[in-house]
């Protein structure tokens, strides 16, 4: 019986995490050609160089710290693909359901540096 209950959260726990990527971060905004890095910020006052913002995400999250990695990645996976330099992870909100649970997600402002270096 112990093999069986042990399959049987494995499977619940996979699925669980598995939700964080076919439910990644929406993105509203302009797209240009992909960077390859990303600087991370928890709050425009911390970006020491101008900025504009090219666009906004909304990112399903789970208040495990687990989870929190995972909606970071995907974030920044997405970042990248639309060509920022950088994000602001700037608020999470708490929705409640139905449910039994609530529903976290981070908001995050998708931003290009203006004075770019040119190589």
């Amino acid at each position: 019986m112990k093999p069986f209950k042990f399959i049987f959260i494995s499977g619940i726990a996979l699925c669980l995490t598995s939700c964080m990527a076919l439910y990644g971060p929406t993105y509203f905004g302009s797209e240009f050609t992909p960077t390859n890095s990303v600087d991370i910020f928890y709050s425009a006052r911390d970006v020491k160089q101008p900025f504009k913002v090219i666009g906004h995400m909304n990112a399903p999250t789970g208040g495990l710290q687990s989870s929190s990695e995972e909606t970071r990645e995907l974030v920044i996976k997405k970042a990248k693909q639309v060509g920022a330099d950088a994000v602001i992870f700037s608020e999470v909100e708490r929705q409640t359901n139905h449910k039994t649970t609530d529903d976290l997600s981070v908001k995050v402002e998708v931003i290009q540096y203006l004075n770019k270096p040119t190589n």
